[in-house]
Formats: structure tokens, sequence, C-alpha cells
């Protein structure tokens, strides 16, 4: 082999490794994207400009706002500066209730926030540390 193929060669082989590292790097971009969901205090949330993103969304059951009607249920969260409304259709965890914490997943649609799961704390004592530092904000 003259050194001019072997030039040749080494040109190529790096080619296709940096294509291969291309296009490897941008398949795990796109996966991770649509895997992220970011959290949120409702604060927060009404500032997300882009429907478009699923979030995770924490606060307190701002007491009197539960609407249950069969699967269908309503509730408002709160971070003590503003509140949301959410949407969930489907069976409440037992630990849920006004007052207390939950973290809810979905998206933002028309300023009222429609969740497809509702997660309620377990504990009196424990509280997502992301939720305890909005809480404790004021």
């Amino acid at each position: 082999m003259s050194n001019s193929n072997k030039k040749r060669m080494r040109i190529v082989f790096i080619s296709c490794g940096l294509t291969v590292l291309l296009v490897t790097t941008t398949i795990l971009l796109v996966a991770f994207r649509s895997g992220i969901e970011f959290y949120k205090s409702p604060s927060q949330l009404l500032e997300v400009k882009d429907s478009s993103i699923r979030l995770r969304v924490g606060g307190l059951v701002l007491r009197g706002s539960v609407e249950n009607i069969g699967v269908n249920n309503s509730f408002v969260i709160t971070d003590g500066n503003k509140e949301v409304e959410v949407q969930f259709v489907g069976v409440l965890p037992d630990l849920f209730a006004e007052g207390r914490g939950v973290i809810v997943r979905g998206q933002l649609k028309d300023n009222v926030f429609i969740a497809s799961q509702v997660l309620a704390k377990h504990d009196e004592k424990y509280m997502p540390r992301e939720l305890e530092k909005t809480l404790n904000k004021d």
C-alpha cells in the first residue's frame, strides 16, 4: 500500500467515525428532549409560554377547591403566591387531601393544567426539595 492510499483510508475512516458520532449524538439529544420533564411551581408554570412541554408542578392543594364528579377531578394548587387550576381524569391517590402537598404531571392548556398523573406526598415530614425551596422563599 502506498502512502497516498494509507492517507486516503485514514481520511475515510475518520470521516465515517465523525459521521457515526454526529448521528449518535443527535439521536441521544432527541431522545433526552422528549423524556425530560421540568419541575415548576405554580408561579413558574404561569410564565411558561410553550404548552407542548410536559411538566411536573408541585404545590399545596387549596382548601375548598376540590371538586369530584365521578372520575373527573378538579382542584387548585398554590405555592403561596399564585394558583393554578388542575383537571385530572382518574382516581386520586388515597393520601390526596386539601391543604396537603401534591405533584402533578401533565401540560398547561389555556391556563388550566391538564394532569395525566397525580402524586400525593406520603408523610407530613417529606417534601420534595424543589417544592420546599419555592414555598420557603416567602
